[in-house]
């Protein structure tokens, strides 16, 4: 080691250290002679620039440097002089040496022939934390030489971090060099950030992607706000991206909890005494928190800003009076403030449901493992009973568990601290019986937080009367609602005392609500906890039983308004409509039955029929529909009645039971022949007519279909005279006058396309189909069939599409594949029990007949036919679908 022979510099002197950065994948890259040229030449650099500074040279190791300067401003001189030298010289090979460097001033106590002491320690772990190219000081440094720098030079400040082996933190700066780099990465150590924000007592779960987002927000936003319901662990998200981001602020981060703050005033002291600021008398919280953070650069985290939303104002006045502070705050509902950036705070993500079209339902706990509210919900439990897994055993009732809770963390906790005292299935189970799960064990949480209930009810007690009024009435809609839907069911403003758009967003603002953007519209909507809770508020008013009747009445409108369009090509518009208000609907059907109101049931049984029988709730809703028959007052004959007994026959005839179906058409039949209905009494008989079996009966069924066009003739019926020559095709389908019977559907299916029929244009289409394979013309008959198919699926309807399987197995064979024939009937075996869809009886007679079953089974040997049959049996409706395009991609 090198030595210098000028006396050393006592008292107050200033260390400096160097070394180069990556010095040790230098050796393995260069040659030795190469490296040892680098750095020889990296050495005269900095000697020279250190000696024209009076740099005394303490040491010299490798590639680096100890070096005392008698003051401050010489040693920052040198350095820089240095770095400049280094960045312009020319090095071996092309490969630049980037040093880093730190500098502390202190006392230059010598013992022996060296220097001693803990601030030649304190500058060597300064240096430690730089990135090569720059330059690091300590607090001691900048304070000697502020005033003195070199031209182009200035100092940024890094905040305080904690260096490894010394007990108290360091306030550091960076050299900012004109012409030379000046970003880098964070320094290497820990910010120094832990005493301002509250400890983490729990691991943090779920939020990694919220975490990400809102890192990137507050790098262009001053002003953050977390907005959620209660129970979303916006705390939790906060105060970890608090302690992330820390160390980018020189001033690090500070906490201020304001959940036990409920005047508006007080929010500046909170913050004053949070920061730790001393009295000053004369001088108002305000005055003295807009003063110190003028010229303080930091991160303020305001949790629980809701319940003093009205000092908003005050934030609004910190953003402009201190430019170096950002503000993340934590809310039920924004703060409306210039220049905020509101970041919602969804519920954790939950499993997505199992396709109950799959044969196969297992649960992979591994997989189930990756998805944050499942394993929130295995962190918790472990905390209280180690021993948990997730198992295929209990991974169902876990992943209900957090279905139910809405993956809300706030629920999930909860239901996780019960583990050993309930077990998963006990959990859901109460879940299940909305019997409720004891309060929260921890004896320090917050009593908001205590239950879930007590979450939701927080934000519920910051409303005011309007707000909670309608907040109740809002609880009657499941799954969401329009605007107009609230205005019509929890209206009028002179019931409320304010307009339901105020009451709305005053809601959404409290995150009671979500607003969630559709295509040309709004929906607004609860999570179910919160629903559940409002419905509670509303069991209390009188005019409960008022707006329950409003909604079923609102759905009513909408499903009679819309039916009708379903069975045409407007469908695609309707059909969503349908689907986004489902539970809706479902929930006035079920109203109707619980208050006994015959009419309102019956209307929805028949405006609903298309609607159900296109999503494949045939079986679900048969036992629903027959509900509302038995109402009390629903037996009396009434057009109403008449309708819904041919909208439960429609339901039993498409699952392949005739005799029901028939059954139900002839009290339809009595009940319009009652009212002298001649329109119900003719469509009655048609629909008798379906459920015939007419083979052998030709001469028969001629006659009954003449004299029904002749009733609907009179009625100016047209759709239905289309209809007739529907069946007339059908009939001479099966008594193979095939050539008359292509003839007969060709006209009808012209019809129903000119009366936009699209359903019966289906039907028509695939029994021409039927046609052509009656005849041999397999390949016409194959890509007939596959042509409707993709009809099918794009209008969506799951009734055709599964009623269609068995023709495209027939296709398949025809193409001279029986084993994608076997794999298309496993399928059709599979979703025609899981949705109880069978083909009407003719096309049954037709389809069996054909026996493309047998024939697929004769071709294949007898393992290659089972395998391939369950493998269909093993495919949802939409891997089934695909199949079938693919395999029959050539007629397509």
């Amino acid at each position: 080691m090198a030595r210098s022979r000028r006396t050393i510099p006592t008292g107050t002197v200033t260390f400096l250290f160097s070394d180069v950065e990556g010095s040790t994948q230098l050796v393995q890259e260069l040659d030795t002679a190469v490296y040892r040229e680098l750095i020889e030449q990296h050495q005269r650099l900095l000697r020279a620039a250190f000696e024209a500074h009076g740099g005394v040279e303490r040491g010299t190791e490798g590639d680096s440097f100890f070096v005392v300067f008698r003051d401050a401003p010489s040693a920052v001189a040198a350095a820089v002089d240095a770095q400049r030298s280094l960045q312009s010289a020319v090095w071996p090979s092309d490969h630049d040496v980037r040093v880093r460097m730190g500098m502390h001033s202190g006392e230059g106590i010598v013992g022996g022939d060296d220097y001693i002491g803990v601030d030649v320690n304190r500058a060597a772990r300064i240096a430690s934390a730089a990135h090569g190219g720059q330059v690091v000081v300590s607090e001691s440094t900048r304070a000697l030489a502020d005033r003195n720098l070199p031209s182009g030079v200035g100092l940024r400040d890094l905040g305080e971090h904690r260096l490894k082996g010394l007990a108290l933190p360091e306030r550091m700066y960076q050299l900012v060099v004109e012409g030379l780099r000046s970003e880098f990465p964070p320094l290497h150590g820990e910010p120094s950030r832990a005493a301002h924000l509250p400890p983490r007592l729990t691991s943090f779960v779920g939020r990694e992607s919220d975490l990400d987002d809102v890192r990137r927000l507050l790098v262009s936003s001053r002003l953050v706000t977390l907005v959620g319901s209660g129970g979303t662990g916006k705390t939790s998200l906060a105060t970890e991206c608090a302690r992330e981001v820390a160390g980018d602020y020189p001033d690090g981060a500070w906490f201020v909890a304001l959940d036990t703050v409920s005047d508006p005033e007080l929010v500046a002291s909170a913050i004053v005494g949070a920061l730790g600021l001393l009295e000053s008398s004369g001088r108002s919280a305000r005055e003295r928190l807009e003063e110190n953070l003028s010229h303080r650069s930091l991160l303020l985290v305001l949790d629980n800003f809701e319940q003093v939303i009205e000092a908003a104002v005050i934030v609004g006045e910190l953003i402009l009076a201190a430019p170096t502070v950002t503000l993340l705050v934590t809310s039920r509902a924004p703060l409306h403030v210039t220049g905020e950036q509101v970041y919602p705070v969804a519920p954790l993500a939950v499993p997505a449901a199992i396709d109950p079209s799959v044969s196969r339902q297992t649960r992979d706990p591994i997989a189930l493992m990756s998805v944050p509210a499942i394993r929130l919900f295995v962190d918790r439990a472990q905390q209280v009973d180690p021993a948990f897994r997730l198992m295929a055993e209990n991974a169902d009732a876990v992943v209900e568990i957090c279905a139910r809770l809405d993956g809300l963390p706030l629920g999930i906790e909860l239901a996780a601290a019960r583990i050993k005292l309930l077990g998963a299935t006990g959990i859901r189970d109460r879940l299940v019986q909305h019997a409720g799960l004891p309060g929260s064990p921890a004896r320090d949480a917050p009593d908001r937080q205590r239950t879930l209930r007590a979450a939701i009810a927080w934000s519920h007690d910051l409303l005011d009367a309007p707000g909670q009024a309608f907040f109740a009435r809002l609880s009657v809609f499941v799954g969401g609602c329009r605007l107009e839907d609230a205005e019509a069911v929890c209206g009028p403003a002179s019931e409320l005392g304010a307009e339901v758009l105020d009451c709305l967003a005053a809601l959404v603002d409290q995150s009671l609500v979500f607003a969630r953007p559709m295509d040309d519209s709004v929906r607004y909507g609860m999570l179910d906890t919160i629903r559940e809770y409002a419905a509670e508020q509303l069991a209390e008013h009188d005019d409960r039983l008022e707006i329950q009747r409003r909604h079923a009445l609102a759905y009513l409108a909408l499903a009679e308004a819309n039916g009708p369009a379903l069975r045409t090509r407007r469908r695609g518009a309707v059909v969503p409509l349908f689907a986004a208000e489902s539970d809706n609907l479902l929930a006035a059907v079920r109203w109707s039955i619980e208050k006994g109101e015959a009419e309102i049931g019956l209307r929805l049984a028949a405006a609903l029929q298309n609607y159900w029988g296109i999503e494949g709730q045939i079986v679900e809703r048969r036992s629903t529909i027959l509900a509302i028959l038995d109402i009390p007052a629903a037996d009396v004959p009434s057009r109403s009645r008449m309708r819904a007994l041919e909208a439960a026959a429609a339901l039993y005839y498409f699952g392949g039971d005739n005799d029901r179906a028939g059954a139900l058409n002839r009290a339809q039949l009595e009940v319009a022949q009652a009212l002298d209905d001649p329109q119900g009494t003719a469509d009655a008989e048609f629909n008798l007519a379906w459920t015939e079996d007419w083979r052998g009966r030709a001469t028969e069924a001629t006659t009954t279909l003449d004299r029904l066009a002749e009733s609907f003739r009179e009625l100016g019926d047209e759709r239905s005279l289309a209809r007739i020559e529907l069946l007339r095709g059908l009939v001479l389908l099966l008594t193979e006058d095939q050539d008359h019977a292509r003839r007969v559907l060709e006209q009808a299916m012209t019809r129903f396309r000119e009366l936009d029929d699209v359903i019966h244009e289906i039907v028509a289409a695939s029994m021409i189909g039927g046609t052509y394979l009656m005849q041999g013309d397999q390949r016409r008959a194959a890509g007939s069939f596959v042509k409707v198919f993709v009809v099918a699926r794009e209008i969506g309807d799951v009734v055709l599409m599964i009623g269609m399987l068995p023709f495209e197995a027939m296709a398949a064979i025809e193409l001279g594949r029986p084993e994608s024939a076997a794999v298309i009937l496993g399928a059709f075996d599979t979703h025609s029990r899981r949705y109880g869809v069978h083909p009407p009886q003719g096309l049954e007679q037709f389809i069996a007949a054909y026996d493309a079953h047998g024939r697929a089974e004769a071709t294949l040997d007898p393992d290659a036919f089972d395998s391939a049959t369950r493998r269909g049996r093993e495919m949802s409706l939409d891997e089934a679908v695909a199949y079938v395009l693919e395999m029959a991609g050539p007629l397509m």
